[in-house]
């Protein structure tokens, strides 16, 4: 019988939020509903509590808008937190100016309705009216978790409901950003050796630039920059030694000079704070072609922590406490150790698409028993049918001799079955690949191809781009030698001599970029009945250069070159 597992695909945001909470106390709001008044009707009636903020929106001539039909989230100070705000920056209610009074409500306004829900350890999902983001944190006071937002205010009653949107009472005033992302640089002496290589560069002006009033039209730039002890780490000691490491034109300006090329590898030309950077695999930078790859260590945020070809590379760390900056142009990080762009060269991915680290994590099955796996619990495999699942399995049968025993069974299908599968694959250095998909194939009944025969063609694409050959993962491999085998687009990719095993050739990609990519297999019309296992082994992708026929593998592990 076979064992079911339903792991929820937590966002990575969630993983941090439980760093922050651990086993603290739910967090708990004060929640209220009214469906009589809007956002301003409710704070002018708790004159109690909100005079202050009501006072100030009646400044800024905003009050109509507020009192009309719409959709908005607005986080509202208290009296207390006003008084503590116009003593920090010595004004009065009546002192404040028109100007003045708009920017304290646009920072604090979004044209959404966002609950504590959505609150997630990062960017909140929509840009203030004030035209930055707002960040929020999940934090921990002697055992009580409560959300912070922008590490200034505390939310400390929340999700009231009004006519037009949703109100959450905060205990202080939020301040915009007044820095530029090379001014929180240039404020920070730990920063002076990489703000040296951002002027030289010329990327200072580009960072430091507010390009347009309109946020939506906005560039946003997050900027990774490395302290002057990492950068001492790796024997460099001054902005100097940085250039003659790396400077090979002699001139920093230049696009194509290596310096060049380094500060833009630290620059993603987007606004990502630690929970974005985490929740995706990679982020492109402004060096064409070349991203960074990011991971979730725990509770330790990553750059391009990579295993290439089972080489483990160790990862840089950003500093939790000095990132997640906001400034007028957009985010600040810190990392604890230097990292360049690496000059690879195109390098043959053997992938084993049964090892996966949702199975690795059940030793008990990895590579010893069979198990299926419930929709969205393996976080690089996804497909169309959510009541479908995702069965591995283990064989000692000589017959079915896929490389370390494993494989997915994947029936394919345009009914009830998996109509489409899509995977993504390990971190592929850019360079032109041949590629090659290995499976045991089908025994059917019947001819394949023909009504009453056993068939289930497959289109193959990478990056949403259909390769040029489909396979079926019921026609098995001629019984030819390597040279003609590769000649007609098969080989024999296993160390078994049967023909079931079998390698063809899918077609040739032009990978651009050194990531993670996706390949999906998309079931095409078949003339026959299918084949309820479709047995897939392994994905090939060799440069165009190498040889496309060794080494062959074996179901122990090991590979033979002959």
């Amino acid at each position: 019988m076979k064992k079911y597992l339903s792991i929820p695909v937590a966002a990575i945001v969630g993983l941090l939020i439980i760093f922050y909470t651990g086993s603290c106390k739910k967090i708990t709001f004060v929640e209220g509903t009214t469906t009589d008044l809007n956002i301003y009707g409710y704070i002018k009636s708790k004159p109690d509590k909100y005079s202050s903020i009501t006072a100030i929106v009646d400044k800024s001539g905003y009050a109509g808008f507020l009192n009309a039909y719409g959709s908005y989230t607005m986080f509202v100070p208290t009296d207390e937190a006003v008084k503590l705000y116009l003593t920090d920056v010595n004004k009065t209610l009546s002192s404040l100016t028109e100007a003045e009074a708009q920017s304290i409500v646009k920072i604090h306004l979004m044209e959404d309705t966002l609950t504590t829900a959505s609150f997630k350890d990062g960017k909140l999902p929509t840009i203030t009216m004030y035209g930055q983001y707002l960040v929020s944190a999940v934090v921990n006071n002697a055992g009580v978790s409560t959300i912070l937002i922008n590490r200034q205010g505390t939310v400390t009653s929340a999700n009231i409901k009004t006519g037009n949107g949703l109100i959450h009472e905060i205990d202080r005033v939020l301040k915009p950003a007044s820095k530029t992302v090379a001014e929180l640089i240039s404020a920070d002496t730990r920063l002076s050796i990489f703000k040296q290589a951002l002027q030289a560069t010329g990327y200072y002006d580009t960072i430091n630039t507010i390009n347009s009033t309109d946020p939506k039209l906005r560039k946003w730039y997050t900027v990774l920059a490395e302290t002057n002890q990492a950068l001492l780490d790796s024997n460099i000691a001054s902005y100097a030694a940085l250039k003659a490491k790396y400077s090979n034109t002699g001139n920093p300006l230049n696009p194509l000079d290596s310096l060049n090329i380094y500060v833009k590898y630290h620059i993603i030309p987007d606004p990502r704070y630690l929970a974005d950077i985490v929740s995706a695999s990679s982020h492109p930078t402004l060096a064409p072609l070349e991203v960074l790859a990011s991971k979730l260590d725990d509770v330790k945020v990553l750059i391009n922590d990579l295993d290439f070809n089972g080489v483990h590379e160790k990862g840089v760390e950003l500093e939790r406490t000095t990132s997640d900056l906001s400034a007028t142009t957009g985010v600040l990080h810190t990392a604890l150790a230097h990292f360049a762009p690496k000059i690879r060269q195109p390098t043959a991915v053997y992938w084993d698409v049964a090892d996966f680290p949702e199975v690795r994590k059940l030793p008990a099955v990895f590579r010893r028993a069979n198990f299926s796996f419930a929709y969205g619990a393996i976080k690089d495999m996804t497909w169309n049918n959510p009541v479908n699942t995702m069965d591995y399995a283990y064989t000692t049968s000589s017959s079915v001799n896929v490389f370390w025993g494993d494989y997915l069974s994947v029936p394919m299908g345009n009914t009830s079955r998996h109509n489409w599968i899509e995977f993504k694959t390990p971190i592929i250095i850019k360079g032109r690949y041949k590629v090659w998909v290995c499976y045991r194939a089908a025994k059917g009944s019947g001819t394949v191809g023909l009504p009453g025969g056993s068939n289930m063609p497959v289109q193959v694409e990478y990056d949403g781009v259909s390769l040029s050959r489909p396979f079926n993962f019921c026609e098995q491999r001629p019984n030819l030698t390597d040279g003609e085998l590769e000649a007609l687009g098969w080989k024999k990719y296993s160390t078994s001599t049967t023909q079931f095993m079998t390698g063809k050739f899918l077609g040739v990609i032009d990978v651009t970029t050194t990531d993670r990519h996706k390949i999906t297999l998309r079931s095409l019309p078949a003339a026959g009945t299918g084949n309820p296992s479709d047995f897939l082994d392994m994905f090939h992708f060799i440069p165009i250069n190498q040889n496309q026929y060794l080494p062959r593998f074996a179901s122990d592990g090991s590979l033979q070159f002959f």
